[in-house]
């Protein structure tokens, strides 16, 4: 191996290594808060269980590879709340489209494999693949995951917003009609979530 690859290597991983304290939640926890680099691991796990359970017909490598660096762009901004883009509307997303864009510029420009980081990232973002749409559904059920998972007494809105994930996962299976399993997962949690705000007094809005 080149010296000039390993530099480039060691040189990403301490550039990423920032994902391991960018929290999450930060507009609706008071705790319980997870970190991106948790969230991302989280995310390459459950695509390969419930993709391999369940027999979901994606290219595996390239799904964990997008699992991994979905969020990369973070790295710099931080975590969104999805509370926040709900309340910002477009400017919030723009505004976090934008950060992220110049982060991962940053990140991959000066290294030899910095095209295919990109690249991938790039490939998630557009969502027009099975794997980047698969990774993205699966996304929005984890955050839903994490929040049933005992942190529903931290949640600070009045209101949750349950369809937060409906059109990532409904416009998947749409798409495709072969993964009526991620539904079913999202169906779970929500279930889950539903009867802990209920008892919490938290409004849940859930508009088909």
């Amino acid at each position: 191996m080149q010296r000039t690859q390993v530099r480039d290597i060691l040189t990403f991983l301490h550039r990423s290594k920032a994902l391991e304290s960018k929290e999450r939640y930060s507009s609706s926890l008071r705790g319980g808060r997870n970190t991106v680099a948790e969230h991302s691991w989280r995310l390459g796990l459950m695509a390969y269980v419930i993709g391999s359970e369940c027999n979901i017909q994606v290219d595996m490598s390239h799904a964990l590879a997008l699992a991994l660096i979905h969020d990369l762009g973070e790295a710099r901004s931080g975590d969104v709340d999805a509370y926040t883009q709900i309340q910002g509307g477009n400017q919030v997303l723009q505004a976090k489209e934008q950060e992220e864009e110049s982060t991962m510029r940053e990140m991959t420009g000066d290294i030899s494999f910095g095209d295919r980081i990109y690249t991938l990232w790039k490939e998630y973002e557009a969502q027009e693949t099975t794997e980047a749409k698969f990774i993205k559904a699966l996304d929005k059920i984890e955050g839903f995951l994490h929040i049933a998972e005992g942190e529903v007494q931290m949640y600070i809105p009045k209101e949750f917003h349950a369809d937060y994930a409906n059109k990532a996962v409904d416009a998947f299976d749409e798409a495709t009609h072969h993964f009526p399993e991620l539904k079913d997962f999202l169906d779970a949690v929500k279930e889950d979530l539903k009867r802990q705000f209920e008892r919490s007094g938290v409004k849940w809005i859930d508009e088909k």
